[in-house]
């Protein structure tokens, strides 16, 4: 009776090893399934970021051309445009300069 009772016991071991067997092989074949269409969807994203950015340097080097011939052409007015934008630029640091000053308190500031 206890070699029939060890029998049974060794065949659930069998059965439950090829359970494992099998489950194991199905997450290898699932997992390398996910790989390749993670793989192919880098890929995809990977070649339509660096077209994009081909695009943008395309046209970043053509705005430039273009404002090299600008440049090239109405010397006076650049350096006008230029001139304005830098005391605009100068001002407008001035006044926020001034804005986030904290006030002066006696309380606050200790002179000694």
């Amino acid at each position: 009776m206890a070699s029939t009772h060890n029998g049974d016991i060794m065949n659930e071991l069998r059965s439950l090893q090829a359970q494992v067997m099998h489950f194991k092989d199905l997450l290898a074949e699932e997992g390398e399934r996910v790989s390749g269409e993670v793989r192919g969807r880098t890929a995809s994203a990977l070649n339509g970021a660096s077209r994009k950015a081909q695009d943008v340097a395309t046209y970043a080097r053509d705005e430039a051309g273009t404002m090299a011939s600008v440049v090239r052409e109405h010397p006076a007015a650049t350096s006008t445009a230029l001139l304005a934008v830098g005391v605009i630029g100068g001002l407008v640091g001035y006044f926020l300069a001034n804005a986030s000053q904290p006030s002066r308190n006696n309380s606050h500031w200790n002179w000694r």
